[in-house]
């Protein structure tokens, strides 16, 4: 393993990070829950009778199309937390013991959540499970009537959750904890693991180019082929930031503006090819990379994001439920006709509403294991 960098890592900056990207998530899901959504908005109301609030809707869509992107920032986080926990913590047991209790309990409540959601939308069968509304939420909900079997249960409970229910957010949740398996292993060995990574993660890109309708259900190909590369980028920048803090392309006092180039160049992407060829999802990469450094070289504290961030992992697990919740309050109490939900602001104040409800449940469970696992190392410290 590499030495530990000199560059003093504040994790109050990278919690920023993670409140940004969850925040961005819990923003874009919001919106893609409760509202009619562009193409559909498009066929009401045509090019030639646009006025200037419709290119203002439209606009303020656009910058929430990077749900995926924003993932991509917590696996390069992912990666430079953990390698910063391996490096003082290289024990595999005690390492995988803290992951269980810092993550587990938290997705468990976000599980309870979305039954509980489901009971809940069942109570009005004729909006949620008639079949009669065709659209991606709608059937979503309807598929999510298997997180009330058993084996919807133990699946889940498994990190084999069913994506096609109002738990899609989990897709990341599995590559997480396979990353954790693996990094106590990754990092005996840094520059075969990165060579490795790179040469799977190229493997992968041709055959996304040779064979563009190509798919599979394999999640170990996914991880091995896709997304370890942005795992690996994290340990990467963490091993070598005292490097990249010397690189002025990287840190400099123009970064944020780069990082706002490459934002909207990212929309531009999401808007032609979307995430084909992993292209926005790189340069995600790079952007989530130029705001580490900078931030952390220049102590760059954000009051706001480091709250959310702090509770970031029960607000990515709870949001999605929370926002199916808002709808059902819509559609059930305040008379909004199905499918759609046409206007622009209920979406904006779901997820104040996503906020409030995550942080009570960070409160009641996440903040527990946090202060659990500091007596933990408080106790070994003692000990040594």
């Amino acid at each position: 393993m590499n030495n530990k960098p000199s560059t003093k890592i504040d994790f109050t900056i990278i919690d920023s990070l993670r409140g940004l990207a969850s925040l961005y998530v819990c923003i874009a899901h919001c919106r893609g829950v409760l509202w009619i959504g562009g193409n559909e908005y498009i066929n009401l109301h045509p090019y030639n009778t646009w006025q200037y609030k419709d290119w203002l809707i439209m606009f303020t869509l656009s910058l929430t199309k990077l749900s995926g992107e924003a993932v991509i920032f917590f696996f390069v986080l992912s990666g430079f937390s953990i390698a910063h926990s391996l490096t003082y913590q290289p024990k595999i047991i005690p390492f995988l013991y803290k992951r269980f209790i810092r993550l587990y309990p938290p997705y468990i409540l976000g599980f309870l959540l979305a039954i509980i959601t489901v009971l809940i939308l069942k109570t009005s069968p004729g909006i949620f499970f008639s079949g009669k509304y065709d659209t991606l939420l709608f059937q979503k909900i309807a598929a999510s009537l298997v997180l009330l079997t058993p084996a919807g249960i133990i699946k889940t409970l498994l990190y084999c959750p069913d994506l096609h229910t109002i738990i899609t957010p989990y897709w990341s949740l599995v590559y997480e904890v396979i990353f954790y398996v693996g990094a106590v292993f990754f990092v005996r060995s840094l520059r075969s693991y990165y060579i490795v990574s790179c040469i799977f993660f190229a493997a992968g890109f041709f055959i996304g180019y040779l064979l563009p309708t190509y798919t599979t259900s394999s999640v170990l190909y996914e991880f091995l082929f896709q997304y370890n590369f942005y795992f690996m980028a994290g340990i990467f920048v963490y091993h070598n930031i005292d490097k990249i803090n010397n690189r002025q392309l990287i840190v400099n006092k123009y970064w944020w503006v780069t990082c706002l180039f490459l934002y909207f160049f990212m929309i531009g992407l999401e808007s032609t090819i979307k995430e084909r060829y992993n292209i926005s999802f790189i340069i995600a990469t790079v952007v989530c990379t130029i705001m580490i450094c900078n931030m952390l070289s220049k102590k760059i504290f954000i009051a706001p994001l480091i709250q959310i961030g702090k509770f970031s992992y029960t607000l990515y697990v709870v949001h999605f439920s929370v926002a199916i919740l808002v709808a059902y309050l819509l559609f059930t109490f305040l008379h909004v006709q199905p499918p759609y939900i046409y206007s622009f602001f209920y979406w904006i104040g779901a997820v104040f509403i996503c906020v409030g409800v995550a942080y009570l449940f960070y409160i009641l469970v996440e903040k527990q294991t946090k202060t659990y696992l500091d007596i933990l190392r408080k106790k070994n410290k003692e000990t040594i």
